[in-house]
């Protein structure tokens, strides 16, 4: 693994719902890219009551910041995935001080290795809110495998779900798997959302 760099470290708002202005430590390690504060609050202003009483999905957690929000807004709980350990440790720590740890299950592992059997065929019919925002180079050195875990969703999530990717605004989108995307630009960032077909889904706002 390359050595870490340092970036100057953050405080990261929870922006709504019942922790709202709580805040997630960000230590400034290159390998966690936290979304900006503006692009989360856009997104969650999109997803609104899609996130309530759903289960979370945040597969490249980093800070976990898109977990506690879930959980802030509603969800019923949220699993994040973090390879890194020293990013796990600080998530658990977070989970901790927000007194939330019931709701979320941290997964130490390599997303590639776990998110088709996350998203495997559910045991239950609670929708999912899938969060996909890995490293922007993983969208060229990774691609048929980041679009086999947006397949893997939109083929077993069960109704009213929804799927998130983040990708930077110059990556094609074209090439994500086909279907009914509705894609959102901040800045340089793009968010792609996408419900899967034949289900009971929500119009997005």
């Amino acid at each position: 693994m390359k050595s870490t760099k340092h970036i100057k470290p953050a405080k990261l708002r929870i922006i709504g719902g019942t922790m709202r202005g709580r805040t997630v430590t960000y230590h400034g390690e290159e390998f966690t890219r936290p979304m900006k504060d503006n692009i989360r609050e856009n997104l969650f202003n999109i997803l609104g009551r899609a996130i309530k009483g759903a289960i979370a999905f945040d597969l490249f957690s980093g800070t976990g910041a898109l977990g506690f929000e879930s959980i802030s807004r509603g969800a019923s709980s949220a699993v994040l995935v973090e390879q890194n350990r020293m990013a796990g440790r600080q998530i658990t720590k977070t989970a901790e001080s927000l007194e939330i740890q019931s709701k979320i299950k941290l997964i130490h592992s390599d997303t590639f290795r776990v998110a088709e059997t996350l998203l495997g065929p559910p045991a239950q019919d609670t929708p999912w809110v899938v969060f996909l925002c890995p490293p922007y180079v993983l969208w060229e050195e990774e691609l048929d495998r980041l679009n086999q875990i947006i397949r893997a969703g939109l083929s077993n999530a069960p109704p009213g779900s929804v799927i998130m990717a983040e990708t930077e605004k110059s990556f094609d989108t074209d090439r994500l798997p086909a279907g009914p995307w509705d894609f959102r630009s901040y800045g340089k960032t793009t968010l792609g959302f996408i419900e899967p077909a034949n289900r009971c889904g929500l119009v997005l706002d």
